[in-house]
């Protein structure tokens, strides 16, 4: 049986983000295959420590990991001057000693919590290694322990990209930083065409494209009843979210019919004034369900990198997304895909209207939604990557 360690730094118990959607299929495949899986992630910060048993229950109760490791990236403080010596002082001799000074990649590394990762190197034998985000490449430094394993590195992004409207960002030291950290792995899966490109160009590992998935088996069926929602917004509160949310209210909202039904769901809610008449839903179990009852999902982003995983749930429902360009990052096709796209809040709000309007137009968008859905983010579609790459 292959025997497959996975690490993933957030909380999969938590499933309100697209990475973490991401994750969960990744171990549904892994476990469909019958592999052995260790899932290691790191234990839960302060506010969210009491699910950290929970988050072990789902997955063992859901047989999506065999064993499950919550590991410490940073130990009590306790006294400040012993906690210094001890952990701080020698966090910071690793950071200066590891990555160049003037990239602007952080690394999510602490000599404790790499450690504990060792540690569970040791203690096993592993046919594949996977580690999510390039952030957290430090992992597989000790090669000794890798003990033969294949090294997958799953990026989930062009981190370079995410850093570039730091103040005194570095493009040439930066990039070069992520490429050394992609070039410690025998594979390097990229999230998109684009990466796989740009990755591929420059990286010594191997590239692969494992794209985003959305497990359709079991989704709910649109029904003849007429939506309840003109428009479905899925977001959480990231920095590009909230940017993008405050300028669709503030210049496209105020140009949509008055009556229109807007549900947004996710933790964006928390930046959107109340003054907006909009359904509110903090977060919801089942999308399907929403997205059955809308007839138009919004993916308003000006910034951001990588694909847009609420823009890839829609496309599996058949509905048409109205979004700015940075919406169809990712995407193989950038025309005649299911999006209408523009970042004027005129033509973005007139894309609304015509498609609430125009019968025959929504319908056309719904196919090239649904085509370049099952051509190329479908479960079979994914799979037979998967297969390739543990072959």
């Amino acid at each position: 049986m292959k025997k497959v360690l996975y690490f993933f730094p957030d909380n999969v118990g938590k499933q309100n983000a697209g990475n973490k959607t991401r994750a969960i299929q990744l171990l549904k495949y892994l476990k469909g295959r019958g592999y052995h899986v260790d899932f290691a992630s790191q234990k839960h910060e302060k506010f969210d420590k009491g699910t950290e048993q929970e988050t072990i229950d789902y997955l063992l109760n859901n047989n999506l990991a065999d064993n499950v490791y919550l590991l410490p990236r940073k130990p009590a403080k306790g006294n400040p001057v012993v906690y210094f010596f001890k952990n701080k002082l020698w966090d910071l001799i690793y950071y200066l000693t590891a990555y160049p000074l003037r990239s602007n990649i952080p690394t999510f590394m602490t000599i404790a919590l790499k450690n504990a990762f060792e540690e569970i190197l040791a203690a096993n034998t592993y046919d594949d290694i996977i580690i999510s985000y390039v952030t957290c490449s430090g992992l597989i430094s000790n090669k000794s322990l890798l003990k033969g394993a294949k090294t997958i590195i799953d990026t989930h992004d062009l981190i370079t990209a995410q850093f570039k409207y730091k103040k005194h960002f570095h493009l040439g030291v930066t990039f070069q930083d992520e490429i050394s950290r992609l070039n410690k792995f025998d594979e390097v899966w990229a999230i998109s065409h684009e990466e796989q490109y740009v990755f591929g160009q420059f990286s010594k590992s191997n590239v692969r494209l494992v794209t985003l998935m959305v497990d359709t088996d079991d989704l709910a069926e649109k029904t003849a009843v007429a939506p309840k929602y003109d428009l479905i917004y899925v977001a959480s509160d990231n920095v590009h979210n909230k940017r993008s949310a405050e300028w669709f209210f503030e210049h496209v909202h105020p140009l949509l019919p008055a009556d229109i039904k807007i549900c947004v769901i996710g933790l964006i809610n928390k930046s959107i004034p109340e003054k907006y008449k909009i359904e509110r839903v903090a977060y919801a179990e089942r999308l399907d369900d929403y997205y059955a009852a809308s007839k138009i999902a919004l993916c308003p982003m000006l910034t951001g990198t990588g694909v847009k995983v609420k823009v890839v749930e829609a496309l599996a429902h058949g509905l048409p997304v109205v979004c700015n360009l940075r919406g169809i990052d990712g995407l193989p096709n950038k025309r005649l895909n299911g999006c209408l796209v523009s970042d004027d809040p005129a033509v973005f709000a007139q894309n609304i209207i015509d498609l609430l309007n125009d019968k025959e137009a929504y319908n056309l968008q719904s196919v090239f939604a649904k085509e370049l859905f099952n051509n190329s983010f479908s479960k079979a579609v994914l799979y037979r990557e998967l297969d390739a790459a543990f072959n």
